[in-house]
C-alpha cells in the first residue's frame, strides 16, 4: 500500500465513529495504509475487551495508536482544556516522528495525508505543517453547525452575545431572530449551538468553537459527513467562504455499500468489538415480534447528560403514551439529584410494551421494519444515521450542536417534531402519540422515506470523492 493516512478523531464516540468509517473506506476500498490515533484513555477503553491492544493482529495495515498516557484526559472539559493550553501538540509530533515512520517490516513510510477532526485542528494542523504532511479536516457535525459556529464571531461583533445576564436564558431573549445568514432563514438564537449561551466573552467553549470554525474554513479541504441535497443551501453558502468543501456522507451507508461486512471494524458503545459480538439477540427478537412501524426507538447519545428531572418526565411521558418503545438507558446519563424514578413501578407500567437496555446496534435498530419513530438528542451522528434509514424523529436536544440539528430536521426537512425545552410528561406523551398515531405522523414518515431514498442514491458517489482525495 503506497498511500498512508493518519486519522485523528476528537475523543468522543460521536466523533470516533464517523472518523473510523472514513478510515475503513480509505483502507478497505481504496488501499490506504491507516493509523488511527486516540488519546490514551480512549484507546484503553476501546480495546478493553478486544484480543489485541492495537487491532493490528486482524488488519496489519490498519493500526490503532495512542497519545501518551495522561490521567487528565478523561472527560470533555479536560480534553478541550488540554487543546486550549496546547498540551497535545508535542506528544502528537513525537508519535508521528518516532513511532509511525515504519511499516510492519521495518521499512520507512511517508505519511501521505493527515485527516484531523475539526475539533482537534488548533494543534493537529500545526504539527502537520511542521512535518510537511498534507492535512485535511473532517467535520463530524452538520454543515449547518459549521456555518453557525463561523457566524458566532458576527454575533459577538453585533453585541448579541455574550448574554448580558443569565435571565436572558429564560426571558425570551433567545427567541431573537437571526436574519442575516441566508441559508439559515428563520433561525433564532435558541436554535444556534448552545455554546453561545454564556455571559462570559472569554468562555472557553465558545472561543474554541469559533477558532476551530475559522481554521476549518481556511484549511485546504473540509470533509463533511453530509450529502448535497440534505444541506444544499448551507453547503453553497459555505463554498463561498471555503471552496474546498466535500460532502462525503452518509458515511454509514458508504461503509455498508463499499466495505465487506467481514472487514468491518465496529464499535460497541465505546469498545472495539468483532462484528459477530455486536448483536444482542434479545432486543432483536423483541423487535421481530412487533408490528411494522409500531415501536419508538429512544436514545440520547453517549456524551451529554440527561438530568434527573428530564429523565423522569420522559419516562412517564413514554409510559403514559401507551406506545411500544425500545429505550437505551445508560447509568452515566442520569445525574444524581433530589428526585428518583421508581423503576419497579415504571417497569410494571410498561410491561409488555417497553424494553430498557444499556446498548444496541443503533443502525441495525433504525433499519428494522418495526421502528416507526426515533426520540433523539439530535447529535449529528445519530441524526444522519436516522435519515439514512428513513425514520421520523422526535427531537430533544441536550446541548452543543444538537439544537441546530433539531431545527434543521423540523423546519427544513420536515421529518421531526420538537419537545418543548421545559420537558414535561404531558408534552412528551402528546408528541409521541402525534408521531405514532396521527395522520401528521404518517406524513412525516413519508418525508423521512423520501430522504432515505435520496441518501441511498449518494452511496455510489464516494468514487468521485476518492478521486478528489487522492488528488489532494
Amino acid at each position: 500500500m503506497e498511500n498512508y493516512v493518519v486519522c485523528i478523531p476528537f475523543p468522543a464516540q460521536g466523533h470516533i465513529r464517523p472518523m473510523l468509517k472514513l478510515a475503513q473506506l480509505l483502507h478497505f476500498k481504496f488501499d490506504f495504509n491507516v493509523t488511527f490515533i486516540n488519546t490514551h484513555h480512549i484507546h484503553q477503553t476501546l480495546f478493553k475487551n478486544h484480543h489485541s491492544s492495537s487491532g493490528n493482529n486482524t488488519h496489519p495495515f490498519f493500526r490503532f495508536e495512542s497519545l501518551p498516557e495522561d490521567d487528565n484526559l478523561i472527560d470533555l472539559f479536560s480534553v478541550v482544556n488540554c487543546i486550549v493550553i496546547n498540551k497535545l501538540e508535542l506528544p502528537l509530533k513525537d508519535l508521528l516522528v518516532t513511532k509511525l515512520g515504519n511499516d510492519n517490516n521495518g521499512s520507512r513510510l511517508r505519511v501521505s495525508c493527515m485527516i484531523s477532526d475539526v475539533a482537534m485542528s488548533s494543534f493537529t494542523l500545526k504539527v502537520a505543517e511542521e512535518l510537511g504532511i498534507p492535512a485535511v479536516l473532517l467535520e463530524t457535525a452538520s454543515a449547518c453547525s459549521l456555518l453557525a459556529n463561523f457566524h458566532c464571531r458576527q454575533l459577538l461583533d453585533k453585541g448579541i452575545i455574550p448574554l448580558q445576564e443569565k435571565s436572558c436564558l429564560t426571558n425570551g431573549y433567545l427567541d431573537k431572530s437571526i436574519d442575516w445568514i441566508p441559508s439559515l432563514k428563520g433561525i433564532s438564537l435558541k436554535d444556534m449551538p448552545t455554546f453561545i449561551r454564556t455571559t462570559d466573552p472569554n468562555d472557553m467553549m465558545l472561543n474554541i468553537v469559533m477558532l476551530n470554525a475559522q481554521i476549518a474554513l481556511d484549511c485546504r479541504a473540509i470533509l463533511i459527513n453530509t450529502f448535497d441535497a440534505l444541506e444544499q443551501d448551507v453547503l453553497e453558502e459555505l463554498s463561498t467562504i471555503s471552496p474546498t468543501i466535500y460532502p462525503i456522507g452518509p458515511l454509514n451507508l458508504m461503509v455498508d455499500y463499499h466495505v465487506s461486512k467481514n472487514d468491518t471494524i465496529n464499535i460497541k458503545s465505546t469498545v472495539i468489538c468483532d462484528q459477530e459480538d455486536s448483536i444482542n439477540v434479545d432486543y432483536m427478537k423483541w423487535l421481530d415480534s412487533q408490528k411494522p412501524e409500531s415501536v419508538l426507538y429512544v436514545s440520547f447519545g453517549s456524551l451529554l447528560e440527561v438530568d434527573q428531572e428530564t429523565f423522569i418526565e420522559v419516562a412517564w411521558g413514554l409510559a403514559n403514551s401507551l406506545a411500544n418503545f425500545l429505550w437505551i438507558v445508560r447509568s452515566s446519563q442520569i445525574i444524581e439529584d433530589h428526585t428518583t424514578l421508581d423503576f419497579n413501578q415504571f417497569k410494571e407500567e410498561i410491561k409488555g410494551r417497553g424494553m430498557l437496555i444499556d446498548w444496541c446496534d443503533q443502525e441495525q435498530v433504525l433499519a428494522h421494519r418495526s421502528i416507526g419513530g426515533f426520540l433523539t438528542h439530535c447529535g449529528w451522528n445519530s441524526t444522519i444515521e436516522n435519515i439514512s434509514y428513513g425514520v421520523p424523529m422526535i427531537c430533544l436536544p441536550l446541548g452543543a450542536d444538537q439544537s441546530i440539528n433539531s431545527w434543521h430536521c423540523c423546519n427544513s426537512l420536515g421529518i421531526g417534531m420538537k419537545i418543548s425545552e421545559e420537558v414535561k410528561r404531558d408534552g412528551v406523551q402528546r408528541v409521541v402519540k402525534e408521531l405514532m398515531e396521527t395522520k401528521y405522523g404518517k406524513e412525516m414518515g413519508m418525508r423521512a422515506t423520501k430522504w432515505r431514498n435520496i441518501a441511498t442514491k449518494t452511496k455510489t458517489e464516494f468514487l468521485l470523492f476518492s478521486t478528489n482525495f487522492k488528488f489532494l
